[in-house]
């Protein structure tokens, strides 16, 4: 008799997942790092959507692109990506990205170990709901700064 306990595979549907709101841009987790030991997001944003330069103290993430051109910024400038790039953002590093086109910008987000980041996303779409005129930026950063995430 084996002591493996045997897992079964699960199946998240296209447009199934818990869905947040993250400063206007869908965020939908598709794996959710304290049951599947890695975050996984769709995330979409809109035109003219950017996240500032910030560093993650213990994630490493990765972006793959669906649709659309991201622009992403790191230690050695700035690079658009297209569908089925993969930019890699290790943890420690200084990166940024943005969607500087007319359309919609479809790509995956995933971290590891990804605790942190998707608690973060989840404290932005609940304080979000609770600031209908938004959050401050000061807000954002001590928001950032619980989970690790060091602004600018």
């Amino acid at each position: 008799m084996s002591d493996v306990m045997e897992k079964d595979v699960t199946v998240v549907e296209p447009g199934m997942g818990e869905v947040l709101n993250v400063f206007g841009a869908a965020m939908i987790v598709k794996a959710d790092p304290a049951t599947d030991g890695l975050f996984l997001g769709e995330h979409v944003i809109p035109p003219g959507y950017f996240v500032p330069p910030h560093i993650h103290a213990e994630d490493d993430e990765v972006f793959f692109v669906l649709e659309g051109e991201l622009t992403v910024s790191g230690a050695a400038g700035e690079r658009r990506i297209g569908p089925g790039a993969t930019a890699r953002l290790p943890a420690g590093s200084r990166h940024g990205f943005r969607n500087d086109t007319s359309s919609a910008v479809r790509f995956l987000v995933m971290a590891r170990p990804g605790l942190q980041g998707l608690e973060m996303f989840r404290h932005f779409d609940r304080a979000g709901r609770a600031a209908p005129g938004g959050l401050t930026p000061r807000e954002i950063v001590a928001i950032c700064g619980e989970y690790g995430v060091t602004m600018g």
